[in-house]
């Protein structure tokens, strides 16, 4: 079994994956559920998913990183720290006093910077820190993620001039999990009907964050 197998199981065995109908973010609902702020609590296995991740990194340009809140700060994190790479933090909102930062940190413009992210589904949280990164100053091409639900996120990041890299989609997570004995056949088949039944359209989502931000994505 591989190292990125081997992972995929012990996210299953503590609890990040989850099966049932859930209920997900603008209300959809989903047989399978990744939920990866459980791994706080394993810190040897939040130490793996950083290290798979600072694999992707390697093969990408940047200066510094920098975490969507709040799953992946502390991936973001141990990849800082682990190697070397100075990392800011964007705040989910504006900070209303004092300094009035949205993000944290020190950076200068025109600085590449990598985001890193859990899971990638719709794309909108994503693209959010994109956003507010690039009006900051920061050029942002890539992202890398542990799991790409492969739900048209991507296609959409893509579209903005950002490039995902995941650790996992999701077709490949579930054949592994198959495989490893942790679910079944049938399982397999209906997440493989969801991805399939259950896109979102690049239109959809822009409409969604404009909506929430009175303003458009700041071009590449």
């Amino acid at each position: 079994m591989s190292e990125l197998e081997q992972l995929a199981v012990r996210l299953f065995d503590a609890g990040a994956v989850r099966l049932g109908d859930i209920e997900a973010k603008l209300g959809r609902h989903t047989p399978i559920y990744f939920d990866l702020r459980v791994v706080v609590s394993h810190p040897q296995l939040m130490n793996t998913i950083s290290k798979q991740l600072l694999k992707l990194a390697s093969e990408i340009e940047h200066d510094i990183l920098c975490g969507v809140p709040y799953a992946a700060l502390p991936f973001a994190a141990v990849m800082s720290v682990t190697s070397g790479t100075p990392m800011i933090m964007k705040r989910k909102e504006t900070k209303m006093y004092a300094t009035k930062k949205i993000l944290e940190g020190v950076f200068e413009k025109n600085q590449i910077c990598l985001v890193v992210e859990d899971v990638v589904t719709s794309g909108g949280s994503l693209l959010e820190a994109v956003a507010a990164l690039r009006s900051e100053g920061l050029v942002v091409n890539h992202a890398v993620v542990v799991l790409e639900r492969q739900q048209g996120g991507a296609d959409v990041l893509n579209a903005n001039g950002v490039e995902v890299k995941s650790l996992f989609t999701m077709t490949n997570l579930v054949e592994i999990l198959r495989n490893a004995g942790r679910i079944s056949e049938e399982t397999v088949e209906i997440v493989s009907d969801h991805i399939r039944e259950c896109q979102f359209g690049p239109n959809e989502v822009l409409e969604r964050y404009n909506e929430k931000n009175d303003r458009s994505v700041p071009a590449v």
